[in-house]
């Protein structure tokens, strides 16, 4: 008895998980958002509302490991493929995080944030992306 209510349980907790994975796609989210690189070695981040001496509608790369990749962060403002707002850590040694790069954006705005490792020859690893509202 007690084993069959911990295997319901469990299809339930995951049936949920799932539910919440599935309808939390294509969400835009505002505030600070961080995305890390698909590798493993940085992040970027997002903050829509100036907050202390972080800039709004701003975007930075930070770089964490000695693996031979930068990282990048981008802005698509209109959603035509074209990279509007870009910053990466390549030349930098791991550790270094990109001053904060800002523009005015009209509010309520969402745009498509972008956070790939690149390499100094142009290749780069896969990309990831996310909705932020400005």
């Amino acid at each position: 008895m007690k084993t069959q209510k911990s295997m319901i349980r469990a299809l339930v907790t995951g049936a949920c998980a799932i539910g919440l994975a599935v309808g939390l796609q294509g969400q835009a989210w505002a505030g600070t958002v961080t995305i890390y690189a698909s590798n493993g070695g940085g992040s970027g981040t997002w903050n829509a509302d100036p907050s202390g001496s972080i800039p709004g509608d701003s975007i930075r790369a930070c770089d964490t490991a000695s693996d031979g990749w930068a990282v990048e962060t981008s802005l698509d403002y209109n959603y035509d493929g074209v990279l509007d707002r870009r910053v990466n850590t390549n030349g930098h040694t791991a550790g270094y995080c990109t001053p904060w790069k800002t523009g005015d954006l009209p509010e309520g705005k969402t745009v498509r944030m972008y956070v790939v490792p690149v390499k100094s020859d142009g290749s780069h690893g896969a990309a990831k992306h996310i909705d932020v509202v400005t």
